[in-house]
């Protein structure tokens, strides 16, 4: 018995060595693969001032999968960016485009612009996030508050449906860990022990605001999923669901639609039109700027939960070049309709 008790804690003293040891050689690998994402966004004052605009700053990271400069971020680092750069360590600097966004999923793919120089930048390897189990050992890199390359270490703490969290998350399964996630780390990847990404740092769990060890990535499996093997589409819209009593207090002509929230310059939403809120809001504890379109449905379908824009993205996909759709929308109580063409 003691023989074996002996030989286990032998067994742990190792595996504890080779995780310290590995460690900085797996960062020295990867972390040329990460970039610092900033951002330029443009939106309502929130004073109730329609054409009085503000512009602020954003800070996430990011992961660069290609070498031709895809980039893989957090959604809500980049969804309503009017401007966006990336820094990689060598001191390149480039600006980008989103090409798809997903915010019920909380993950980006963007792209570099311009000519794109790899020279000794690592390309990151997307691991499959299924093959990861609770209790194994994973990583974060990032720029949480803006301290670049910044390496956090932890486990896999637990795997998370989002019926668990609340009821405004994607349904898809989320990494829980108790590697220090803060702002600015949004966006980063959560690398397994192979210096594989099987995972996007996507939110926390804070009272104080700060990491508290319990930190939320989206899986890599889902990421490749809705952004490599689903039409790219980029709303350039924040939004939130209006259903049961909001749908009433707004007084949809429906069940339910979306409140635009914001619009970007750029991304479908600009394209369509639609006009985002003005003035600030606080209904049922949330947040909000209220005052934008609502928007009912496009091209027939109704946008009025997270499948509906499954749908929407898929639809879109099939459309022909110089093809029109239909966007229904409200604004300021009027049912409005506009022709859109496909381009």
């Amino acid at each position: 018995m003691i023989k074996k008790i002996v030989s286990l804690c032998l067994i742990l003293v190792v595996s504890i060595a080779s995780f310290a040891q590995n460690l900085p050689s797996l960062y020295k690998k990867v972390n040329s693969s990460i970039v610092v994402i900033k951002t330029v966004n443009n939106v309502s004052a929130g004073k109730g001032d329609k054409q009085k605009v503000s512009t602020e700053g954003g800070l996430g990271s990011g992961v660069l999968i290609s070498d031709d400069g895809l980039i893989w971020t957090a959604s809500h680092v980049v969804h309503s960016a009017d401007k966006v750069a990336v820094k990689f360590t060598d001191g390149d600097i480039y600006e980008a485009e989103v090409l798809s966004s997903n915010p019920l999923a909380d993950v980006a793919l963007i792209k570099v612009l311009g000519d794109f120089q790899l020279n000794k930048k690592h390309i990151a390897v997307i691991g499959n996030s299924d093959e990861m189990s609770i209790g194994e050992d994973i990583f974060v890199i990032g720029a949480p508050l803006g301290v670049e390359q910044t390496l956090t270490k932890g486990i896999i703490s637990g795997r998370i449906s989002p019926e668990k969290i609340g009821n405004d998350f994607a349904q898809v399964e989320y990494l829980q860990t108790d590697a220090a996630i803060n702002q600015g780390n949004s966006g980063g990847p959560m690398f397994n022990m192979k210096g594989e990404v099987i995972g996007i740092a996507s939110f926390i769990l804070s009272q104080s605001g700060s990491s508290a060890g319990l930190g939320f990535g989206t899986t890599s499996n889902i990421a490749k999923k809705v952004l490599m093997d689903q039409p790219n589409l980029w709303t350039g819209m924040e939004f939130l669901i209006l259903s049961d009593e909001l749908a009433e207090v707004f007084n949809l002509p429906q069940e339910a639609g979306l409140l635009v929230l914001s619009v970007t310059s750029k991304g479908l939403g600009s394209k369509m039109g639609l006009r985002g809120g003005y003035m600030k809001a606080v209904i049922e504890g949330q947040e909000m700027l209220i005052g934008g379109d609502v928007i009912l449905e496009v091209a027939g379908i109704q946008l009025n939960s997270s499948e509906g824009m499954k749908m929407l993205r898929n639809k879109m996909s099939t459309f022909k070049k110089g093809e029109t759709y239909l966007v229904k929308y409200l604004r300021a109580g009027e049912v409005r309709m506009k022709a859109m063409l496909h381009k």
